[in-house]
């Protein structure tokens, strides 16, 4: 029987902390510039080779409604797998992130689960530990089916 860990990967967009579930979470990079994509969406930073593949690169912070990042030694690029519910396909893309923290243990049941009227359907919760804050995201709802296809037609040409 395969064990499910509950760890989490924090990391930080502007002054907000946000954690992704390991198991969608590749590798972490040291920021490299994408190479630009012409007619990108406005959160698609470019495209990097990533393995065997060319894959989008997304300003997090653009993507959030939040101030574009701005880049400094700490920021990275998290490649992430995005599952996409109706083929059931995985699609992998980099999020900027201003700097990965660490990676915590946490209990479903110890997230206090925000109205969807109050949030974007892509926030799972709010994770509280001693002085931390966290938006838990929803790696496969971060991006609508919409946003996907447009990130595949952009690469494809």
């Amino acid at each position: 029987m395969e064990e499910i860990t509950n760890s989490y990967l924090s990391f930080s967009v502007g002054d907000q902390s946000f954690a992704i579930h390991v198991s969608k979470v590749n590798e972490i990079r040291e920021y490299e510039e994408p190479r630009n994509m012409p007619e990108a969406i406005s959160f698609m930073k470019g495209v990097i080779d990533f393995r065997d593949e060319v894959i989008p690169v997304i300003d997090t912070a653009v993507k959030f409604g939040m101030k574009a990042s701005e880049f400094t030694t700490q920021t990275c690029i998290v490649i992430i797998d995005i599952t996409k519910k109706e083929e059931g396909k995985v699609f992998r893309l980099g999020i900027i992130a201003d700097a990965v923290s660490d990676v915590f243990e946490a209990e479903q049941e110890n997230f206090k689960a925000i109205e969807n009227d109050y949030s974007p359907n892509y926030i799972e919760a709010n994770y509280n530990t001693n002085d931390k804050h966290y938006l838990i995201l929803n790696a496969d709802e971060v991006f609508s089916t919409k946003d996907i296809i447009d990130l595949q037609q952009i690469i494809e040409q």
